[in-house]
């Protein structure tokens, strides 16, 4: 029998997962099962119907089980999940999100076979209580956790990760610029995001606002789709910045997008795990601005790596956006210590040997 990467017999893993968008949970549940592949893991995803999560299964020759399991309502799903990991073998349930922790976690019960419930965001612990681990994307989500009473020695901390290879060759900055209509010189900030409430890019709008009155040539850019799509753009013209707001929707270049961006922000004003597109502002050398919360604060060295700005607030937003747009030097100097720091600590092949080692501690000794 071929060894996994570690030295000892490889795992097959059951992946649970199902939302219908494809955004920061979702690719790092992709970008993990990539990894721990890669060290020579078997992983099958259990997903409802979600054609740019299977498109990126199938990108990456994971295997993707459409089934019926979406919705906390629905009492078949755990019997159709376990149905699945005897089907597969599967030798760990390692679920994402609350839907998936909460029907994974009984699917395990009824099949005898260990779970792992990620926690991706500051959520109630309800749904992951009877997982027989957590794991979560920060120390400020465990925080959140044991503040709930899960008690600490049930939560493992895994780091969301990226491949360092995927920043490179991407087109540059005067490429990406001349791709979206931007000016050469411009001054371009931007998020990369679902589009909600709770990400905050409404005070990014208002901080693009009162950044223009000093930068009339500032354009915001807006990556992701989501339900505050059409509220983002009636608050750019009620401010009568239309004309520097560009919603761009969903676009599987994000990090090319990024290229085009002088500081990349994240303003999001709660439930923030761990912010993917600052790990990825990192890798491509870009200062960044993120909210000063749980989080997002152990993605950011304040500064060092970026600025941290209080929650909520569109001026003290467009002041830490203003003061690196100010200062090239200090831009760059940031840019390039949050590359060096995101190289140690967020990397997809540390994530899977994280999620690796749980996997063994839920498993008897061989």
């Amino acid at each position: 029998m071929e060894m996994a990467a570690d030295g000892r017999p490889p795992l097959t893993v059951l992946t649970v997962i199902t939302p219908a968008r494809y955004s920061g949970a979702e690719r790092m549940a992709v970008y993990l099962a990539d990894g721990l592949q890669q060290r020579g893991h078997r992983v099958v995803f259990a997903c409802k119907r979600n054609p740019l999560l299977l498109a990126a299964l199938a990108e990456r020759d994971l295997e993707g089980r459409v089934l019926p399991i979406a919705g906390k309502a629905n009492l078949l799903a755990p019997f159709v999940l376990a149905t699945e990991a005897y089907r597969v073998g599967a030798d760990v349930i390692h679920t994402h999100l609350s839907t998936a922790g909460l029907w994974g976690s009984v699917a395990g019960q009824i099949a005898g076979i260990p779970t792992l419930a990620h926690v991706h965001a500051l959520n109630a612990q309800t749904c992951f209580m009877l997982a027989d681990l957590v794991a979560t994307c920060s120390r400020g989500v465990a925080d959140f956790l044991v503040e709930q009473g899960m008690p600490a020695s049930k939560i493992r901390v895994v780091y969301n990760g990226v491949h360092p290879e995927q920043f490179e060759g991407l087109p540059g900055r005067a490429a990406m610029r001349e791709a979206l209509d931007l000016w050469p010189d411009a001054p371009v900030i931007g998020a990369v995001a679902h589009l909600s409430p709770k990400k905050g890019q409404r005070h990014l709008v208002e901080a693009t606002a009162i950044l223009r009155e000093r930068r009339p040539d500032l354009v915001c850019l807006l990556v992701g789709e989501g339900p505050d799509s059409e509220a983002l753009a009636a608050r750019a013209r009620e401010l009568g910045i239309e004309d520097a707001v560009r919603l761009l929707g969903y676009r599987d270049d994000a990090p090319a997008v990024m290229q085009a961006m002088d500081v990349v922000v994240l303003p999001s004003v709660a439930k923030e795990g761990l912010g993917v597109a600052l790990i990825e502002a990192a890798f491509l050398g870009r200062p960044v601005v993120g909210s000063d919360a749980p989080g997002i604060r152990e993605v950011i060295v304040d500064g060092e790596t970026g600025l941290l700005a209080p929650v909520a607030d569109s001026e003290g937003l467009a002041r830490a956006i203003g003061a690196i747009l100010a200062d090239p030097a200090m831009a760059e100097r940031m840019g390039e210590s949050g590359r060096s720091r995101a190289r140690e600590m967020f990397t997809i092949e540390r994530m899977a040997q994280t999620a690796e080692a749980i996997y063994r501690e839920l498993l008897p000794e061989d």
